[in-house]
């Protein structure tokens, strides 16, 4: 199942924060959004998920217009997971991951076996089975996203999206989840900050600086030492990896006064 943005742009009051984007998510594959802070990487994704309409330009799931799907399937095709997701309620965590199986379920219909499996699938995924009854308010940041993409996972969606899923998370949680990520057999799109993340981990990846796409491809294409200090305005050399044959960014320390405050 793929998407494919088109000319997509979105201003925010006098901003041009998206100019004229345009991208396409393979089926089955991950595509890695990277950038620099304010490049315009969260108002995309909130955008290829339908929680908010460009000014101009179209996003298409399989060829069909994002606007035409109708809500229902729209939630029951896409899922999405936010940077800071957060509830009031003191639920337990079971009962959050349970909130994924909505999309599938009519107004007065019973819990089923399907849906009893999809969640015990997704915890059992996220390494949360044994935390199942915690409560959320009892929860550490990093347990928090897991717990929402758990939620993410039991809704068993065609597509997946991501913003910085691996904010909070320690770093045998980082590797975890997004090696869980490039194994599913969904379409997913995934906003990074950790480069040598998106090199390990990602098929494709486009590049966005001030709200436009600047380069886009394979990793290996992509993450030039040329691109990192045009884009991120940081000296690195890329070299394979011995250990997994993917780029690995070596980053170079700033020669003294050159870093910005």
């Amino acid at each position: 199942m793929s998407i494919r943005a088109k000319g997509i742009s979105w201003r925010a009051g006098k901003r041009q924060i998206l100019d004229r984007v345009s991208l396409e998510a393979e089926p089955g594959r991950v595509l890695g959004l990277i950038g620099p802070n304010g490049s315009g990487k969260t108002s995309l994704l909130r955008i290829l998920a339908g929680l908010r309409r460009p000014d101009a330009g179209q996003v298409e799931v399989d060829g069909e217009d994002l606007r035409a799907l109708g809500r229902r399937r729209l939630a029951r095709r896409i899922a999405f997971v936010e940077q800071h997701g957060a509830t009031n309620a003191d639920l337990r965590v079971c009962d959050v991951v349970k909130l994924g199986r909505f999309p599938h379920r009519s107004p007065f219909s019973g819990w089923t076996g399907a849906d009893e499996a999809a969640v015990a699938d997704a915890l059992a995924r996220t390494g949360l089975t044994d935390r199942r009854f915690d409560r959320w308010q009892n929860l550490s940041g990093g347990e928090r996203q897991r717990v929402h993409i758990a939620r993410a996972l039991a809704q068993t969606p065609s597509e997946l999206i991501l913003d910085e899923p691996t904010n909070h998370l320690d770093v045998h949680h980082q590797i975890g989840l997004l090696q869980l990520v490039a194994g599913l057999d969904v379409t997913c799109i995934v906003s990074l900050h950790d480069l040598n993340h998106a090199a390990l981990f990602c098929d494709r990846v486009v590049v966005l600086s001030r709200g436009r796409v600047v380069a886009s491809g394979p990793p290996a294409e992509t993450l030039t030492e040329t691109l990192l200090r045009e884009v991120f305005a940081v000296d690195a050399r890329v070299a394979t990896s011995p250990h997994h044959g993917r780029p690995h960014i070596h980053f170079l320390p700033f020669a003294k006064g050159e870093i910005e405050t």
